[in-house]
């Protein structure tokens, strides 16, 4: 008695939509950016325990999808002009810049944000390892991030 596939993702074809998706959806959601691939892998690693999508199987493929849906990408979406990153995401960065344009931050960088924002929701993570950048997080933890930058902002005396 022959065996049929019940799924598309245990085909190759089917997996290597999946990859794709993986892919596509790191670049969505800025996880990847010229010459810097390090969140992503980061994400990997502390979703699925790999450090290159290739070397995941069926359920950590299924994973690191459900993992990116709920940090906000959203699978075949139609374009909308003017679509831009979550409101709170957007929040981060303002208050992020508004504190280094003020002096308060030794380094008012990308990566010293993506730091801030792994220490800050260690706490929140499953694996208490925080989360790699602004555009990972579920929307609870980039509240409370929120809410730390703007009592910074108070105590120091920034104004937005």
């Amino acid at each position: 008695m022959t065996r049929r596939r019940t799924t598309a993702n245990r085909s190759p074809a089917g997996r290597n939509i999946e990859l794709a998706k993986i892919h596509i959806a790191a670049a969505d959601l800025k996880l990847i950016q010229l010459g810097d691939d390090s969140a992503y892998r980061n994400m990997l690693w502390s979703v699925a325990r790999v450090r290159s999508a290739k070397d995941l199987d069926e359920s950590g493929r299924e994973k690191v999808l459900a993992h990116l849906r709920s940090v906000g990408w959203v699978d075949s979406k139609p374009f909308v002009r003017g679509q831009g990153p979550k409101p709170q995401v957007q929040l981060i960065r303002k208050l992020w810049t508004a504190l280094g344009s003020a002096g308060h931050l030794e380094s008012p960088t990308e990566p010293a944000l993506r730091a801030f924002v792994k220490k800050q929701s260690a706490a929140y993570h499953p694996q208490k390892i925080g989360y790699d950048a602004p555009e990972l997080l579920p929307p609870k933890v980039a509240q409370r991030v929120i809410e730390h930058l703007k009592h910074w902002c108070k105590r120091t005396g920034v104004s937005l």
